[in-house]
């Protein structure tokens, strides 16, 4: 029998191994996709496969609990007393899958729980889990923009401060300090050795310095994203930083949102849609959501910010 793993994992690393368990029915073989977001893939995959196909992934990904996993894609940002379930005939809880949700069948048997303390805890370990990547993918990125460099130039850099530094202090025709990299850049390049080095040092310690300071700003990310242990506090981040809504009723009790009804009581259709509507050509939220152009609530400034770091 199979067992399956689950990991969060770049999108871009995974996709060609994606087969949504049509591998010829071998379950050995099973690798599908159960949640995205923001250039992640949470997957399911067969432990032999997983292991078949880790050298090939390119980077480290984050393992899940099965349970956690499928919590966490299920009720995400949920911060409601009670959540939908899907029980069969019998009563047994089933996952509910995408087909179920198209064909119409999980309408007759989805069924509401208690969502307990135990199971918002799972979700917000996953959500902190996703955050954690969301945010370390990301600031690979800012890396790499900021090398601007190939990978094979990059992994010279080493080479060249060394070099450099030793002809700064030990000048030319030193047998015990050679510098044969360094002299054949400045040949090439038509530079002395003297510039060259000051110019290789100081680009060094440009990079050492933004490198420093997204490092900086990446583990203050983290640190805030850590420091959150409940879906409430984590859906707050989320839309701040990653420009993801927040529940609409949880936007209303922290006034991000309004609740569409003036102080009288009565329904204010200018409001409609609460966190995103309609606008006409004159500015106006419209009512109509087959008309207009669809934008962020003007009141509600952390919406569209995707990745707002």
């Amino acid at each position: 029998m199979s067992t399956f793993r689950y990991i969060i994992i770049p999108e871009n690393d995974i996709k060609p191994y994606l087969n949504d368990g049509q591998a010829g029915d071998d379950l050995n073989f099973m690798c599908r996709s159960i949640y995205s977001l923001l250039g992640l893939e949470t997957v399911e995959v067969s432990h032999a496969y997983l292991e078949t196909i880790r050298p090939q992934l390119g980077r480290s990904f984050e393992e899940v609990p099965k349970q956690e996993a499928l919590d966490g894609k299920t009720w995400f940002g949920v911060v409601d007393d009670k959540v939908k379930v899907w029980k069969d005939s019998v009563g047994k809880t089933i996952e509910i899958t995408m087909h179920m949700e198209e064909s119409g069948l999980m309408e007759r048997f989805i069924t509401k729980v208690p969502f307990t303390d135990e199971m918002k805890a799972r979700v917000a370990s996953f959500m902190s889990r996703y955050a954690k990547e969301i945010i370390e993918n990301e600031y690979s990125k800012k890396l790499r923009f900021i090398k601007n460099v190939s990978e094979l130039e990059a992994s010279t850099w080493e080479i060249q401060k060394h070099e450099a530094r030793e002809f700064l202090q030990y000048g030319e025709g030193d047998p015990d300090h050679v510098t044969p990299f360094l002299d054949y850049i400045a040949k090439e390049r038509g530079f002395t050795k003297t510039d060259l080095s000051n110019k290789i040092l100081k680009k060094a310690e440009e990079y050492q310095d933004k490198l420093s300071t997204i490092l900086v700003q990446s583990q203050k990310l983290l640190k805030k994203f850590e420091e959150a242990n409940t879906i409430w506090d984590l859906n707050i981040l989320y839309e701040d930083y990653f420009g993801l809504m927040m529940p609409t009723e949880q936007a209303i009790t922290l006034k991000r949102a309004h609740d569409g009804k003036n102080e009288d009581g009565t329904i204010d259709p200018w409001k409609h849609g609460l966190r995103m509507t309609w606008f006409d050509s004159e500015g106006k939220a419209n009512v109509h959501a087959n008309t207009g152009t669809w934008a962020p609530d003007v009141i509600n400034p952390y919406i569209g910010n995707k990745l707002n770091f």
